[in-house]
């Protein structure tokens, strides 16, 4: 039988090696957490740790290849630091814009534009009460313009009236018009609407 010191010994082994155990892991997940993540224009990423930043580039410690490398600051959209910041650098040279958004929407005012399109109805734009100048005004009223024709599913606005209200000492307001279309036509249900 075994005296209760090396019962207590034993014990005292097995807890810490299992102590031990379990913090292997954990150090591992602490060490690729430290990583910073470099996204380069062109849409390449480098999970590296980030050394140093200077006016024209930025040196990092690539474990995989155990050395250090630079690269320009002029080929770095942002950086995404290991303690939660970001830092922007360039703005990305690629903006991905789905099909339905407004601002895919082209405004134009000849008719050969529309040619071969399906007329989708009617839609209206009007400046904000905020506007300063004719100019924002204008901008405003052709921007809601846009946002109604996506809604109704059209990718090109054929204009039909501008009118720009407001004289001296008034703030300025605009109205514009136009006709929404599309490549595919209106649904049957729309269709029918439109003929009442």
């Amino acid at each position: 039988m075994r005296s209760k010191k090396q019962i207590m010994m034993i014990k005292r082994i097995v807890t810490v090696a299992f102590a031990i155990l379990l913090s292997i892991p954990l150090l591992g997940q602490e060490e690729e957490s430290k990583l910073d993540t470099i996204f380069l224009l062109g849409r390449r990423k480098l999970i590296v740790e980030v050394r140093n930043i200077s006016s024209g580039s930025v040196m990092y410690y690539d474990a995989e290849k155990d050395k250090m490398e630079k690269v320009a600051r002029k080929d770095i959209q942002k950086i995404h630091f290991s303690n939660g910041r970001i830092e922007v650098f360039n703005s990305p040279l690629i903006m991905t814009i789905d099909a339905g958004d407004w601002k895919t929407v082209i405004v134009t005012d000849r008719k050969k534009d529309v040619k071969g399109l399906y007329a989708l109805g009617t839609v209206k734009g009007q400046s904000s009460a905020g506007s300063r100048s004719a100019k924002s005004a204008k901008k405003s009223a052709t921007i809601r313009m846009q946002k109604r024709a996506a809604n109704m599913g059209g990718i090109i606005v054929l204009v039909t009236k501008e009118e720009s209200i407001g004289g001296f000492g008034e703030p300025p307001s605009y109205r514009v018009e136009g006709v929404a279309y599309s490549y595919t036509p209106p649904p049957k249900e729309e269709k029918e609407e439109q003929e009442d």
